[in-house]
């Protein structure tokens, strides 16, 4: 049984990769115009790293949960139908 995403998870998903990628990019050119230690750099990917893992947990989940939901309600239409007498 297979259950499509709404299209507002896929623009949902859409946006939060766009976003990333932009926190990402911001990132590097924060980090080749500044003059920083090592440790200090790590601390800046540390920030957009973590956020983005979180978001990607966070959507994993949600998906699974969409899924389950139309797999759950597609079963309990089929139960609901009368069978012809």
């Amino acid at each position: 049984m297979s259950v499509a995403l709404t299209p507002l998870l896929w623009l949902a998903l859409a946006l939060v990769v766009v976003s990333q990628i932009k926190i990402l990019q911001s990132t590097v050119r924060a980090m080749r115009g500044a003059d920083a230690a090592s440790a200090r750099r790590s601390i800046e990917w540390a920030y957009a790293i973590v956020p983005a893992v979180a978001l990607v947990i966070a959507l994993a989940a949600t998906v699974q949960a969409a899924r389950q939901h139309g797999v759950r309600q597609e079963m309990e239409a089929r139960a609901n139908q009368v069978a012809p007498q």
